[in-house]
């Protein structure tokens, strides 16, 4: 069966040398699929690609077998959409903004509305312009759901929230997955895809470095390990050596590992050792560092 939403082969190269390299993506409808990486490693760069803002380098990306960017209007018509800082109209007030949303969207429910606000805690008085970055957010928000689309693309979507709209956010999502929208979310924090998620992408620096069910990273226990080295030199060759998910500074360096240390402790034996400490790390950083990149 085909994919509802796919990114194949995709590149997409910025000037500053960031972007999405051949990445590969597929959602299957109803699906809830969380993209997972720190600041700049091109999660807003896919979502830009399948809302057909930008065109790929390279491969292709498609929502229902039509081409993202060809078809933009189409597929920007049935998508609830909210990117990662929304520019609202400054001089539009939030009634009127909810008001031009609705009739865009077409909401069938005019129930739907009203309660989307109770639960979010929107106060939509006032020009756009002034309001705080939680309060733009929690309108697009709104304006991304009242229309009961059958695609949602939210980029970052609990980044700017209080904690009176943080958890009625993700149940509303939750509602949403339950009724069959296709979910692809981004995120910088591992809390927030597990919450809704089916299944989760890693990716740092543009590129992938896996996929998998959400409730396998649960399981996963990252374990993290400073280590002293007797000089710098050993320190960077212990790197050299270990390569995955290994930060050196000066004669200490830093490794997440899944599972056993029996590998590393046998590697180490190789080293003169000064200090070693390890604890279990429960936090997303210790996932981001163990595929090669700062939770940053």
């Amino acid at each position: 069966m085909m994919p509802l939403l796919s990114l194949n082969n995709v590149t997409k190269a910025h000037p500053d040398g960031g972007g999405l390299f051949d990445c590969t993506i597929q959602v299957e409808q109803g699906q809830a699929f969380g993209l997972l990486g720190p600041k700049g490693a091109g999660k807003s760069t896919a979502a830009a690609l399948l809302m057909g803002f930008i065109k790929p380098d390279q491969g292709t990306c498609q929502i229902s077998g039509l081409d993202c960017f060809k078809h933009r209007p189409e597929i920007q018509g049935r998508v609830g959409y909210v990117p990662r800082h929304p520019a609202l109209p400054p001089r539009m007030t939030g009634e009127q903004f909810i008001h031009m949303k609705a009739r865009l969207a077409g909401t069938k429910s005019p129930q739907k509305v009203p309660a989307l606000m109770e639960r979010l805690s929107i106060n939509p008085l006032g020009y756009c312009g002034y309001m705080n970055e939680a309060t733009r957010q929690k309108l697009s928000l709104l304006g991304a759901l009242m229309g009961a689309p059958d695609i949602l693309i939210l980029d970052e979507p609990a980044l700017n929230l209080d904690q009176m709209a943080y958890r009625p956010l993700f149940e509303v999502l939750s509602e949403e997955k339950e009724k069959g929208t296709t979910i692809f979310m981004t995120s910088h924090a591992l809390r927030d895809v597990q919450q809704v998620c089916d299944v989760i992408g890693i990716i740092r620096k543009g590129r992938l470095a896996v996929v998998q069910p959400s409730r396998n990273l649960a399981y996963t226990r990252q374990k993290v390990y400073h280590i002293t080295f007797a000089t710098g030199q050993e320190a960077s060759a212990f790197a050299q050596e270990w390569e995955t998910a290994v930060e050196v500074l000066q004669n200490r360096a830093t490794v997440a590992i899944p599972g056993s240390p029996q590998v590393l402790i046998k590697t180490l034996a190789r080293y003169t050792v000064e200090d070693l400490v390890g604890g279990r790390q429960e936090s997303e950083e210790s996932y981001l560092r163990y595929y090669g990149d700062d939770a940053t």
